[in-house]
């Protein structure tokens, strides 16, 4: 192990004696799994950030075996990640987010082809940048009853219609020549619309994908059947279930970004002559929290105000906000995200608040 790391676990080790010492009993403490610095446990290896979801008709028996075939043989393969399986009573499919060691890249491909029989011909997402470290922190593979959130009742069969998928480059044409003459939906949750986002694009203001549906209906009642709807989100998967909603509802001309802000990214890197619509960073469920796609910076420190984009999560074990945080507040205050949590975790006062994902997501931004 690096001389750095063997001082790391040290001085967590020094921190817990002395909070045991004064208290005679040992207090909430940062977790060493979350606070260890993995540039100190990864040291040379580099990964590949990749995604991809494929909407299909799964039995719950095929969902039950695939979810222990792919834990099961992507952990041998050095794959971390979350994937998420569903069978076909709701939206049903598979939806994937790994890190994949760069020499297995090809590897995990090959090993994922051989599901067409289950999965039919998938279209691989990856990262704009590799990372040094993985962006999760192990494998998880998690059976769900619908792959994406949502209080209707939606089948895999009811979305077969789906919206009409444009490349990045016909996204990007399109949107250049519409300018404000246009209905952009971002069909993300309101903090991920804060740190990046498309010019002219409405933000859905909830917390959540299953609130945003109900807003949805809101926001399309007065517009005619046939005018052109725009939508976009991370990957895709939240338009094509959005999307074939509002075909449904007999919309004709719904249009998504195939592969997300995720492709356009891609795009805008291959193209840098074309000016990027889409300012920001692109949010993300994983350590990187995001990846830039343009250098704009859109959002601001938490505590003092300064133009900053860096997501830290409060090391108080009982409140693990997510919230922006320059570096100079995150070493003032410890890494946490209020005196509160910094005076629990030193011992002097005891959790008040009640876990609420509403009130994590809405108060940091």
């Amino acid at each position: 192990m690096p001389f750095p790391a063997l001082l790391f676990m040290l001085k967590h080790f020094i921190q817990n004696v002395i909070s045991i010492s004064r208290n005679g009993k040992k207090t909430p403490q940062p977790s060493i799994y979350y606070n260890f610095p993995r540039r100190f446990l990864f040291t040379s290896q580099k990964f590949k950030p990749i995604a991809f979801y494929s909407i299909v008709a799964l039995t719950e028996t095929r969902v039950a075996t695939l979810r222990n075939v792919l834990e099961k043989e992507l952990s041998a393969l050095g794959v971390v990640g979350r994937i998420y399986i569903a069978p076909e009573q709701g939206i049903g499919g598979i939806n994937c987010q790994m890190a994949v060691p760069i020499e297995k890249l090809d590897t995990v491909k090959s090993y994922f082809d051989g599901f067409k029989n289950d999965f039919g011909q998938i279209e691989y997402n990856e990262g704009i940048e590799d990372t040094s470290s993985p962006n999760f922190s192990k494998l998880r593979v998690l059976v769900k009853n619908n792959l994406v959130s949502i209080r209707q009742h939606v089948t895999t069969q009811d979305l077969a219609v789906q919206p009409h998928h444009l490349t990045p480059e016909d996204w990007h044409s399109q949107l250049s020549q519409k300018n404000e003459d246009l209905f952009l939906l971002d069909m993300r949750n309101q903090y991920e619309y804060h740190f990046g986002h498309f010019k002219h694009a409405i933000k859905m203001d909830v917390d959540t994908f299953r609130d945003g549906i109900q807003l949805l209906d809101e926001l399309v009642a007065n517009r005619p059947k046939g005018d052109d709807i725009y939508m976009y989100c991370t990957g895709g998967i939240r338009c094509s279930v959005a999307g074939t909603y509002l075909k449904k509802k007999g919309y004709e001309n719904v249009k998504m970004l195939k592969g997300g802000i995720t492709a356009y990214g891609h795009y805008i890197k291959e193209n840098q002559e074309k000016p990027s619509l889409f300012k920001g960073k692109n949010f993300t469920f994983d350590g990187r929290r995001g990846e830039p796609i343009t250098n704009d910076v859109l959002t601001q420190c938490y505590h003092c105000g300064s133009s900053c984009d860096h997501v830290t999560n409060c090391v108080n074990n009982k409140c693990h906000l997510l919230f922006v945080q320059c570096e100079t507040c995150k070493s003032k205050m410890k890494h946490t995200c209020s005196d509160h949590c910094h005076n629990v975790l030193k011992g002097i006062e005891e959790y008040k608040l009640d876990y609420d994902y509403h009130r994590q997501v809405a108060k940091a931004w």
